[in-house]
């Protein structure tokens, strides 16, 4: 028999995982004793396994080595009992790890996976967790984008507030009510006119006007004895602020009329709105 052709069968791993049947473990053990070649190698897998099994943390028990040295024992009564002397282990195989059945290395394979599951799934859910975060890092830089513009609108109409109250309060302003009262334009508009006739100066302050299309402006008009002077467009959005408007000399009385986008040069008297009286 060629001896390293056995050696390099692979039936001595098997023999130290203990995945042989126990015709085949009789015959390597047979083999062992007449071969020390054998002996030696399956000493030396046996050593390998168990460094390995050293690094991976696992304590090796002893009995499988027993149930081994109890086969010896067995083989060498035989011998004796037939008067041929048993031939001594030139060496004493060391086997101090119990090896199940199944093969021990499948355990770690089937742990290798476990661990290689867990890892994609932690991968997945810190990736979904990032992209979430990311989308609200995105609404809230939006959301504090459209407050900065509205933080910005209201500090320019605070300014214009200011600027309208500054002359307001610096000046001698005549409050004028403008009603829409009487006309069927609109009956609940409120308008107030304030004009300072030394100044000319005139700001006004929308209470109650209705939204217009597009295609359509308010216009103040200061009405004296040349007839009506387009003073200005009003903003009916513009409440709680003074607008300043043109200045204007000699006025008996304050309107507001629609008119096409942009003002008119004379005031189209069908759609007038509110009208002020100067007392």
């Amino acid at each position: 028999m060629d001896i390293q052709d056995y050696i390099s069968s692979g039936k001595l791993e098997l023999f130290v995982l203990g995945d042989l049947n126990e015709t085949e473990q009789q015959e390597v053990l047979a083999m062992a004793k007449k071969y020390p070649e054998i002996e030696q190698e399956i000493t030396a897998i046996e050593e390998a396994m168990l460094s390995i099994d050293e690094v991976s943390g696992i304590s090796p028990s002893s009995g499988i080595k027993n149930k081994i040295f109890e086969t010896l024992e067995a083989e060498n009564k035989k011998h004796s009992a037939t008067d041929i002397p048993a031939k001594p282990l030139q060496k004493e195989v060391r086997i101090e790890k119990e090896v199940p059945h199944s093969n021990p290395w499948k355990t770690f394979a089937v742990a290798a996976s476990v661990v290689a599951l867990v890892s994609v799934s932690a991968a997945i859910y810190y990736a979904n967790q990032y992209s979430d975060a990311e989308e609200r890092l995105a609404i809230s830089l939006q959301q504090n984008g459209v407050l900065a513009e509205e933080v910005n609108a209201n500090q320019v109409k605070l300014k214009s507030l200011d600027t309208g109250m500054e002359k307001f309060i610096t000046g001698n302003f005549e409050k004028i009510p403008m009603k829409g009262e009487g006309f069927p334009m609109q009956e609940d508009a409120l308008v107030d006119v304030f004009w300072d006739k030394e100044s000319k100066e005139v700001l006004i302050s929308v209470n109650q006007l209705a939204a217009l299309d597009e295609e359509n402006d308010y216009q103040l008009w200061a009405i004296g004895e040349e007839g009506p002077i387009g003073i200005g467009l009003v903003n009916p959005s513009r409440r709680i602020d003074l607008q300043t408007m043109n200045t204007a000399s000699g006025a008996q009385a304050f309107a507001i009329t629609i008119e096409p986008k942009g003002g008119s040069e004379s005031p189209t008297l069908e759609k007038l709105v509110v009208l002020g009286e100067v007392s």
